[in-house]
């Protein structure tokens, strides 16, 4: 296949997802348009894999962490070896038929109101997972009251709508891939590094908001994304993946809810979570262990204050 180069970088943060990211770096290198570099950023994974991995692809850039830093600052550190228009940030769980690039990079290209960019995603079973969501308020914390708004007030942006239309215009799109020019991810000031895992997309999306940048969905265009690469690994990476989506949460209330809310909502959000960890304390490890990684976090950090 004849591949050329074009101006855009993508750039991979790999935790011990090696199987998923030699699919995802070999369905790249497939394409007929060439990323004009592609950046991995390994989060520690510490188990040698890496060796293998850069002598089977020698062109990918190599960025190794000596801690593993989260998914914000691992991307930020990606970006200093940017020198493209384009940006894709994108999960190592992720590969894509052979000639996505080569239309999708042109048709963003003609379009200057397409900001945020995000294609369909689907799972392993070939079925759309909606790589996108409503902005999270007070009510909607809950999820039965987040579907019950989607579904009415918030009706363009359902499920249903938001997939059966050619352009679509969610809240938020997915970090899993998230095609962005330079210029707006400086004026958004990158990814905030006060989320160490989750909602750090939610985020960007509202500052984007905020800066009348559109979050587009374009679904004539798709990826295959299996989830969970590096978040199921093991116990230990589970019980830290499911505390982080909790205190991300909480965060985003804090940093985006309004002042008047944004105390109580927190407080019922975390009190409801707790409530449900103890409530399968008894049954679960894994949820004992979230729990007490949970309360930790509360006493040491002291959100509230």
């Amino acid at each position: 296949m004849n591949s050329v180069k074009s101006d855009f970088s993508i750039i991979i943060v790999n935790y011990r997802s090696w199987e998923k990211l030699d699919k995802c770096l070999n369905s790249i290198f497939k394409q007929k348009l060439l990323p004009f570099s592609t950046i991995v950023v390994d989060n520690f994974s510490n188990d040698g894999k890496i060796i293998i991995f850069k002598k089977k692809f020698k062109s990918v850039n190599w960025i190794e962490n000596k801690e593993n830093v989260g998914f914000s600052k691992a991307c930020n550190l990606g970006y200093k070896l940017v020198k493209t228009k384009w940006i894709l940030f994108l999960n190592p769980d992720t590969y894509f038929p052979e000639e996505c690039f080569s239309t999708l990079l042109p048709y963003c290209n003609s379009n200057e109101s397409f900001h945020l960019v995000a294609i369909k995603q689907l799972n392993k079973s070939l079925k759309n997972s909606y790589p996108f969501g409503i902005f999270p308020n007070t009510l909607n914390l809950f999820p039965f009251i987040r579907i019950i708004e989607r579904n009415t007030i918030k009706y363009k942006q359902s499920k249903y709508n938001l997939s059966k239309v050619k352009i679509g215009y969610p809240d938020w799109i997915s970090g899993s891939f998230i095609l962005i020019r330079k210029f707006h991810f400086e004026k958004l000031n990158k990814w905030d590094e006060d989320y160490w895992m989750y909602c750090e997309d939610i985020e960007l999306s509202k500052k984007a908001s905020m800066n009348n940048l559109n979050r587009v969905l374009l679904n004539s265009w798709y990826c295959i994304h299996t989830h969970g690469g590096s978040s199921r690994i093991d116990s230990f990476t589970k019980i830290k993946s499911k505390t982080e989506v909790i205190i991300s949460t909480n965060k985003y209330i804090m940093k985006n809810f309004s002042k008047k809310y944004r105390l109580l909502s927190s407080m019922v959000y975390l009190s409801n979570e707790i409530i449900q960890l103890i409530i399968l304390y008894p049954f679960s490890k894994i949820k004992r262990e979230i729990l007490k990684s949970l309360l930790s976090y509360l006493i040491k950090k002291k959100p509230f204050i």
